[in-house]
């Protein structure tokens, strides 16, 4: 199977790539990247015969069976378009897009091309998450009327930094500057900030609401402030209470967790660090007779989610995180920012 990638950033560097080359019968035969001199570094780090300085020259140059795209977000629509419109299969890292324009034409690119358009959520691939959603659908805690998702992150690479990657700076080693004191926000530029944090950081979270308790059916009310909090009632019935994102001390350990309250017992997830490599997540299941830590076996998440995405290029069928979901988790998160303003 022929891979192409676009972008070398150190979340290509650090997981996909790693994640790619564990697979048998793949190989990445090229990389798109803007900045060549980073790109031909990486490149030649992976063994990785050529590389292209644009998405849209990769895949007019390749024989492709797929492309991974791990960019910036405003750049996820521009370098998933020339692959989605000549119909490969394309995976691209959460979110779906920089706006929901965007991630609208990229839907209807996909349907219309017949491409299949598979967005980046590795917690769906974590066996811990995938044991804590199989209890739910069989109903072993009973009737969940409440549950508690809890995202204060921290430090997310959690000692992984510099474990098998590359310098994430342009190879001269020049300095960033820094940026200027920004004006006074305008109600336009304050709703497009606060959009951006959720779909930035906190689109895992409302995506494992959506998977554990059902498509949301109603905000009934959200917050500002840090951290950010939102109550949410979803198909399940479930009410949720989603706590964004609060005050941090620097270097804090990572903070991510779902709690699920039901009638017969209740739950505790854990997540790791998203970057720290062969560590599980932790599953906690508790009754009135019995505290449970069940033994789930080890997957890598990142790994687990790249298989999916090989293995539904060569048998065939749809990606379980399609781009019509990543586009409704962009929307739910527009929706908890209008809340949040009393739009």
């Amino acid at each position: 199977m022929r891979i192409g990638v676009v972008g070398a950033g150190g979340v290509m560097q650090r997981v996909h790539l790693p994640s790619l080359r564990k697979l048998g019968g793949v190989e990445v035969v090229a990389m798109a990247e803007l900045n060549r001199a980073l790109g031909q570094r990486v490149a030649t780090a992976f063994g990785i015969p050529r590389v292209y300085g644009s998405a849209e020259e990769l895949v007019a140059q390749e024989a492709l069976d797929g492309v991974v795209v791990i960019a910036d977000k405003p750049w996820h629509a521009a370098a998933c378009m020339p692959a989605l419109e000549r119909g490969l299969p394309v995976f691209t890292e959460k979110p779906l897009a920089a706006t929901i324009e965007d991630g609208r034409r990229m839907v209807e690119t996909a349907r219309r091309t017949g491409a299949r358009l598979m967005v980046g959520y590795m917690k769906r691939y974590d066996p811990a998450y995938l044991e804590a959603a199989r209890l739910l659908r069989e109903g072993a805690l009973g009737e969940v009327r409440f549950a508690r998702i809890h995202d204060f992150g921290g430090v997310f690479v959690a000692g992984a930094e510099g474990v098998g990657t590359l310098a994430l700076h342009p190879p001269d080693g020049t300095p960033r500057p820094r940026p200027a004191q920004p004006a006074p926000a305008t109600p336009e530029e304050t709703r497009r900030r606060m959009f951006d944090n959720w779909i930035e950081v906190w689109i895992h979270d409302v995506y494992v609401m959506r998977g554990l308790f059902g498509d949301v059916r109603e905000i009934i009310w959200s917050r500002a402030g840090s951290p950010k909090l939102a109550l949410a009632r979803c198909g399940s019935g479930t009410e949720v209470l989603l706590e964004m994102g609060g005050p941090q001390i620097g270097g804090a350990p990572w903070d991510e967790s779902v709690e699920a309250f039901g009638t017969q017992g209740r739950f505790t997830l854990r997540f790791k660090p998203p970057f720290l490599l062969h560590a599980p997540s932790e599953l906690v299941v508790e009754s009135p007779r019995s505290i449970d830590r069940p033994r789930l076996g080890f997957a890598e998440a990142f790994t687990e989610e790249m298989r999916h995405f090989c293995r539904m290029i060569a048998e065939g069928g749809q990606p379980e995180t399609d781009g019509a979901m990543g586009l409704e988790d962009m929307e739910i998160c527009s929706r908890l920012v209008d809340a949040a303003l009393g739009a």
